[in-house]
């Protein structure tokens, strides 16, 4: 059995058991995590799809830019797009970047009002870069960085969403509850980073609603909407609508190993065969034992073996095929030409997402 199989099957066990006999604090907080960490995994999906489709659609997206108060910055395009993601124990991030582009560089008048030291201060750490500096002006390249982070707070089960730079120079965050990341939550993100009509932020806000909600907003400027550039009339409306279809996800864990299997992915073989993606070498495994495939919403295992191959999920009962399909469904295991069992080291340890 594979290292992370086995630290698996350890850590549901001991959750199982602290759920049916106390609530200690310390159950709780590996629940809470354990939720954080599910809602920052959605997001991750959601974000991950959206690069995809904006890689293939390529939408031009041209704005003009509230810098702060006095300085509005035209002629910018929307590009560049990136995932940020951060892992620890104590500490998970997942992040969607992008960058507000142009040929000229920026040209920003130095106010005799406020501390020059301090202005560049904010402007460096906004993550703008200076080209050239004198004293009544400063030249920046043309590129402003925008960043949409989503940081866990495992100690209260909520989930902090910092935006910067979105529509002026500045850092916005707020607090939120785990189950704010719905579908609802996600797809107005969607429409946020296209420029479109969305209410991303009001959802946010709404949380202020809740008497334990806690926001914080530093070196913030307005956040008034600016007029959005729609996306150029190539985009048809299902190619648009098709940015904001969440797609499943498989995860696949085999002796450490895992493999990411997404509703969009090509078929998964299974099998001794060296041309398989997950190689189980074993007797009583087929060169070509079986494939998994996406149809109709759910995964499907597709035996074609002479051994035939075992599923079971958490808690369930163990089902045997043999040149037949089953559909996955939560959590489990899969066995090729052996039944499951602990002394089994050919587990396939899967989960839906």
């Amino acid at each position: 059995m594979g290292v992370l199989t086995e630290l698996k099957l350890q850590a549901q066990s001991i959750l199982h058991k602290e759920d049916s006999h106390s609530e200690t604090p310390e159950s709780l907080l590996e629940l809470q995590r354990s939720r954080v960490i599910d809602s920052l995994r959605n997001v991750y999906d959601y974000m991950h799809e959206l690069l995809d489709q904006l890689h293939l659609v390529k939408p031009v997206i041209a704005l003009d830019y509230q810098f702060n108060d006095e300085l509005n910055i035209n002629g910018l395009e929307q590009r560049s797009y990136e995932i940020h993601v951060r892992s620890s124990y104590n500490d998970d991030v997942v992040g969607f970047l992008l960058k507000l582009e142009r040929n000229e560089h920026i040209s920003l008048p130095l106010d005799s009002t406020q501390p020059t030291q301090d202005y560049i201060r904010k402007i460096k750490n906004a993550g703008c870069l200076i080209a050239n500096q004198s004293t009544s002006k400063l030249e920046l390249q043309g590129m402003v960085p925008v960043r949409i982070y989503f940081k866990s707070n495992f100690q209260e089960n909520r989930i902090y969403v910092i935006i910067d730079n979105y529509t002026s120079i500045g850092s916005q965050q707020y607090s939120i509850k785990t189950d704010v990341v719905n579908d609802e939550l996600l797809n107005e993100f969607g429409n946020l980073i296209l420029r479109r009509e969305s209410s991303f932020i009001e959802l946010l806000e709404s949380a202020r609603n809740d008497s334990s909600q806690v926001i914080k907003i530093h070196d913030a400027d307005s956040v008034d909407d600016l007029d959005r550039t729609t996306l150029t009339q190539n985009m048809s409306e299902s190619r648009i609508k098709s940015l904001f279809t969440r797609g499943q996800h498989l995860y696949l864990t085999y002796r450490e190993h895992i493999t990411e299997v997404s509703s969009r992915s090509n078929d998964l073989m299974l099998g001794r065969s060296k041309g398989s993606n997950i190689i189980v070498d074993a007797d009583c495994v087929s060169r070509h034992h079986a494939k998994l495939v996406y149809r109709k919403g759910k995964f499907v295992v597709i035996d074609q073996s002479t051994n035939g191959s075992f599923i079971k999920n958490q808690g369930g009962q163990e089902v045997f095929i043999q040149n037949e399909e089953y559909p996955l469904s939560g959590s489990g295991f899969i066995s090729l030409g052996k039944t499951v069992s602990v002394d089994n080291e050919n587990l396939i340890y899967f989960s839906c997402q």
